[in-house]
């Protein structure tokens, strides 16, 4: 039987390494075209690319780790590498945002003047067209999880990146020589913020944040409607990677059997784990019994 622990095959791992494979393309590209026109706006991009492939190969292998069976040592499954992956990739966005950031400063206080040309212009636009297209396929997909969502805030982010770039080489052309430079500074200030953003989602997961209080009451309104459950008495559940583990307790009569309690625990068990956020249910019986 396969292991319930771990979300069923999807498109994530497809997504990702396909991502990681244009990413690689679009690296080489922008450090050709930077060592042709010195672009700022290039720079970025490329060193938005290089964040891109450490980024896409560290989710790629998280991925692969998270849909491990679980093992002696691992009794939960492997669910914890996909935030781990994501918060790595949110540390690398840090560290390239400012280093964005310090460029186009540096790019700035010398007035260098780039050579923006038909090819920069090329590179952005094909960057920014792959991307609205990766981050539809990714909205419209089934799949969830931290690899899906980190791809989608890079996705996201080269989109507004590559908008940004795209008119700062307009306005470069309109004889504002400062732009290819000054638009680089939001870039990687945007970078930065998404990276930050992230790294707090993930570090939530694997923290075991509770989740919210709708999450909480479609748990405890699927362990009410079993037959046989008179109230939920306590309800906790926790983050353990992307998905939570429950446990909650149920009253039923005290004139039930033990096999009678057995089996609506095992209900209610069945009907919380239905849902997509739940990976385990832990069920407490006790008795409405004085």
């Amino acid at each position: 039987m396969p292991d319930e622990s771990q979300p069923a095959p999807d498109r994530a791992n497809l997504i990702v390494r396909a991502s990681l494979a244009a990413n690689a393309l679009f690296l080489v590209a922008a450090a050709v075209v930077y060592s042709l026109s010195g672009s700022q706006l290039v720079l970025a991009q490329g060193a938005d690319s290089l964040m891109d492939v450490a980024a896409g190969a560290i989710l790629a292998y998280s991925v692969a780790v998270a849909r491990r069976p679980r093992d002696e040592d691992h009794p939960f499954g492997h669910q914890r590498a996909e935030p781990i992956g994501a918060l790595i990739t949110a540390v690398l966005a840090g560290v390239l945002g400012f280093a964005v950031l310090r460029s186009g400063v540096m790019a700035l206080w010398a007035a260098e003047t780039p050579r923006l040309d038909a090819a920069v212009a090329w590179l952005l636009g094909a960057k920014m067209m792959f991307k609205i297209g990766l981050l539809l396929v990714i909205w419209r997909t089934r799949s969830k999880g931290p690899a899906l969502d980190a791809a989608r805030v890079d996705a996201r982010n080269d989109v507004l990146a590559n908008g940004s770039s795209l008119a700062g080489v307009a306005l470069f052309h309109a004889g504002f020589t400062w732009a290819d430079a000054g638009l680089a500074l939001p870039v990687g200030a945007y970078i930065i913020v998404s990276g930050v953003g992230l790294a707090l989602e993930n570090l939530a997961l694997l923290m075991g944040e509770s989740p919210d209080d709708d999450v909480l009451a479609r748990i405890r309104a699927r362990a009410a409607e079993v037959a046989g459950v008179i109230r939920v008495e306590s309800l906790r559940a926790q983050y353990l990677g992307p998905r939570l583990h429950v446990e909650i307790a149920i009253v039923v009569s005290g004139d039930r059997s033990v096999t009678e309690g057995h089996d609506i625990s095992v209900d209610v068990q069945r009907r919380i784990e239905e849902l997509d956020e739940v990976v385990e249910v832990f069920v407490h019986v006790d008795s409405d019994d004085p």
